[in-house]
């Protein structure tokens, strides 16, 4: 079978903005939200391009788990202004806002939701994306992904396209160095979970292989010296790397089950992306892995990477899920449903609709062991009481 494996161009490290200086074009519309607008980022990334003769307008429209409708705004802001450079500065949510605008942008006719990784649309010839990620865990800098959510129902849907990769993603660890400690550890968690997820996916290749192994060697060091001291900014550099480097992975061999309950725990409970497929995680490990001989295996290859001497592979698997959850612990990172504040109330009566629209996620299929809607809402179950999953 012939594969591909797209990135986009990457510049990091300490004053990685200068690269800035050295692009073309004229027109550039800065995507971002009005947090990351306070702390000053897109204004500067503004007056660096108009020293160099580029008209910049900023757009701070970009909201949490973006839903269609703020999507098209940002469409004709970009439209109206006729940028032909796209700039994203924020999270994952800013960047999706800015990725599924610019298709928007392009192909005014095109159904967000119809869109496919075989659909030609052009979106080069219009603009060019560069994205500046605020947070270290989405990695959707290096990615051709994007998760968009419907206005009426708030069910999120995910959806890919290879022309969805940004020309260049700009790693600038001063960007990230006030990023407070909770979110410095959801984002972690997420960049975890792509990593993990893109190892054990049924689309895994050799090239997805290689760059998850050095993100969760990554992760596991760096993400608690981050929380520990957020002004270090050697931490944060590396898991702005871990977390493009997660990116490149999961965008090139599909995340699995822990984001298609993780989009759906957004979608009803609003509970935020990083801590929702974080959570996920380790109940999904201990699912995948269960008398599935193969996904243990891989699962098992790499808890090696952090010092797991298991010989048995089921066993290898769920000590890393363990490993997973000490980590989450080390970070102040909720274990559970409970633990993460949700009511019982609010999880039993949204946990139908949590079930039907895990089922209806994209990333579902996935999953290297076959489920149906009666093990979702097991593992649903068990993820608010924090069991196990031994079945």
């Amino acid at each position: 079978m012939v594969w591909w494996f797209f990135v986009p161009k990457m510049v990091f490290g300490e004053d990685a903005l200068s690269e800035l200086e050295l692009v073309k074009g004229k027109k550039a519309i800065i995507i971002t939200d009005k947090v990351i607008e306070g702390f000053g980022f897109p204004e500067k990334v503004k007056k660096t391009l108009e020293s160099n003769g580029w008209q910049v307008i900023v757009w701070n429209g970009a909201e949490p788990d973006p839903r269609v409708s703020i999507v098209q705004e940002a469409a004709k802001a970009m439209s109206d202004f006729g940028a032909d450079t796209i700039i994203a500065i924020g999270g994952g949510s800013v960047m999706d806002t800015a990725k599924a605008g610019w298709v928007l942008y392009a192909r005014p006719d095109m159904d967000l939701e119809a869109l496919s990784p075989f659909d030609t649309l052009g979106l080069k010839d219009k603009a060019s994306l560069i994205c500046i990620p605020t947070t270290a865990g989405t990695g959707s800098e290096a990615t051709r992904a994007i998760v968009v959510r419907e206005d009426e129902s708030g069910r999120k849907f995910a959806t890919s396209n290879p022309e969805l990769m940004a020309d260049m993603a700009i790693l600038e660890p001063t960007f990230v160095k006030d990023l407070p400690k909770d979110l410095t550890a959801y984002t972690g968690m997420d960049a975890l979970t792509h990593a993990v997820e893109g190892y054990t996916s049924v689309w895994k290749n050799d090239f997805s292989d290689a760059t998850t192994m050095k993100a969760v060697q990554m992760v596991f060091e760096w993400l608690p010296k981050s929380v520990d001291d957020l002004a270090n900014l050697e931490a944060r550099e590396k898991m702005l790397v871990a977390a493009a480097l997660a990116g490149m992975s999961f965008s090139n061999s599909q995340v699995c089950l822990a984001h298609s309950l993780g989009h759906s725990l957004g979608s009803v409970l609003r509970i935020q992306h990083g801590m929702a497929v974080g959570m996920a995680l380790p109940y999904t490990i201990e699912f995948n892995a269960h008398d599935n001989p193969e996904s243990a295996k891989h699962y098992w290859e790499l808890g090696r990477l952090i010092g797991i001497e298991e010989k048995e592979h089921e066993k290898g698997a769920r000590l890393f899920a363990t490993k997973i959850r000490e980590l989450q612990d080390r970070v102040g990172f909720p274990k559970s449903l409970k633990e993460a504040g949700i009511a019982k109330g609010d999880f039993d009566e949204g946990l139908e609709k949590l079930v039907d629209f895990a089922m209806m996620d994209s990333s579902i299929t996935m999953t290297p062991r076959p489920i149906e809607s009666a093990d979702i809402k097991k593992i649903y179950e068990y993820m608010y009481e924090g069991k196990h999953v031994d079945f």
